[in-house]
Parts: C-alpha cells; structure tokens; sequence
C-alpha cells in the first residue's frame, strides 16, 4: 500500500478544511485553529516511515498554503516529527501516549509556525494591537488545547479510513 498516505489525506482534509474555515471566521480576533500537530500522530502509530513522511510533509504544506509563512517551515517540521515517532513506536502505544504526543506534535509545530511567521514580518508594517508576546501565548495555549480535543474525533476518521484500505493495525507490545 504504497499510496495509503494519500488516502490517509484525502480523510484528513475534511478536518484541515474545517480548522480552516474557523480560522477564517475568527480571523477579526488573530487565532489561528491549528490542528496540522495532531493530524499526523494516529498514522504514524501504523504507517512505515516512506509512507508517514509524505503524508506529513502534505499535512504541512496545507497549511502553509494559505498562511503568511515561509516556504517549508512548518512541512519540515511535522517531517521531522513523524521520521521521530515512526523511529520510535513505543511511544505511541496506547491512549494515553497518543494524545501526549498529539498535544506536544501541535503545540511545537505552533510555536515553529509563529516563530516563523514573527521573523518573516516586515518589521516597518507596524505593531497589532496585542503585544507580540501576548499573542504568542494566545496562540499556543490554543493550539494545546485545540490539539488535546482535536485528537481523538481525528484519529477515530484516521483509524477507520486505515481500517478500510487495509493497513494493519499497530502492535500493542515492542
């Protein structure tokens, strides 16, 4: 199954559309929903590494598609993250290691995305009305818990579609 990531995706989008359009409704206040963190931990848990590295950089390159980042920032590191936890499945092994991860995997890859972001600002376009720090925290804070509640209704659409093209399911022991 070498196309799986691709099937994987075309199951995940749905949520990065939905996370999308609420980010777009809530754009008057600055937040960003991002959920790119959480998307790419169930199919690392069962997906060999050729398979979750192209998914991931996919995930990545979603959201960077209607974001003022720079090229590949965030696609490098939702890599990274899934050749780290591909490498290492035990820590993926039940429940609640899985949302552990989901919540460290969003909340780096949000604070990699406003790292970003920050430096690729004109400096000279002037200041928001929050203080850059305040909305850093803002940002993170929510991408934790967005991450957190995100999770488990994604992995369930994740597994199912895993399910349904026949990929194995992950060994509960090493």
């Amino acid at each position: 199954m070498g196309w799986a990531w691709l099937i994987l995706l075309l199951a995940t989008y749905p949520w990065l559309l939905g996370a999308d359009l609420a980010t777009d409704m809530l754009a008057g206040a600055g937040v960003i929903m991002f959920i790119s963190g959480a998307c790419i931990i169930a199919p690392c848990r069962r997906l060999r590494p050729i398979q979750a590295v192209p998914f991931a950089a996919c995930v990545g390159f979603l959201f960077e598609a209607r974001r003022p980042i720079p090229d590949g920032a965030l696609a490098i590191t939702l890599v990274a993250a899934s050749i780290f936890l591909t490498a290492n499945k035990p820590l993926l092994r039940n429940t609640p290691r899985l949302l552990r991860a989901a919540i460290i995997t969003n909340t780096a890859g949000c604070i990699v995305w406003c790292v970003a972001v920050n430096l690729a600002l004109d400096p000279t376009r002037g200041a928001s009305s929050a203080s850059p720090w305040a909305q850093f925290i803002l940002q993170v804070g929510i991408a934790t818990i967005v991450g957190a509640a995100a999770f488990i209704p994604i992995s369930l659409v994740q597994n199912f579609a895993m399910d349904r093209i026949g990929i194995p399911p992950a060994a509960d022991t090493p």
